[in-house]
């Protein structure tokens, strides 16, 4: 007699919807070498790269097909993946440091990808809103803000992973207790 179990399975498995699917990604590609019209970002062997000596050359061709990248139609469009938005009381004093710490991200970002790029920063009276391409830059820019300046970051996802949205609070000064009842001040 055996003692094996049966397993049953009766689970019914729905299809799995792709996790994200980008609305501006380039459903065919297009036959040899492409060139964006506004970035001069090039297309070939499947994948987008710059290349500053082969981009005139390829612009000037007239067998390249011209065409507008994925990222510049987002921010045509105003479509952002990511949304990064940073509150600090310190945030005036170190605007321009910050603003710097987010072009170095973006460069390295572009570096990799250059559909990864910042939109748009908006100032608003204690804020800083950086829009991006991509959520992943947005979770990059929040971690580097994080490695700089302390504070915190929050990541909010919005449905099926298409958009983050992240807060990233500044770190406070801390204040000193004032000497009063029960402690001590050294003199």
């Amino acid at each position: 007699m055996s003692t094996k179990l049966v397993k049953r399975y009766d689970t019914s498995y729905k299809k799995k919807e792709h996790p994200k699917q980008d609305p501006y990604a380039m459903l065919k590609a297009p036959k040899g070498p492409a060139i964006c019209r506004k970035c001069l970002a090039i297309y070939a062997d499947k994948r987008w790269h710059f290349d500053r000596v082969e981009a005139p050359k390829l612009a000037a061709s007239p067998r390249t097909r011209k065409l507008v990248c994925p990222a510049c139609q987002k921010i045509r469009d105003d479509y952002p993946e990511g949304i990064v938005t940073l509150t600090w009381s310190g945030l005036q004093d170190h605007e321009a440091e910050i603003r710097g710490l987010i072009a170095n991200v973006e460069a390295r970002a572009v570096s990799v990808n250059p559909l990864d790029r910042v939109m748009k920063i908006v100032r608003r009276k204690k804020e800083l809103e950086v829009q991006t391409t991509n959520d992943r830059l947005a979770q990059r820019l929040g971690r580097a803000l994080v490695r700089s300046y302390k504070g915190k970051a929050a990541y909010n996802w919005a449905h099926r992973d298409m958009m983050v949205r992240v807060t990233w609070q500044g770190p406070e000064p801390k204040t000193k207790p004032k000497a009063g009842k029960g402690t001590r001040s050294r003199a």
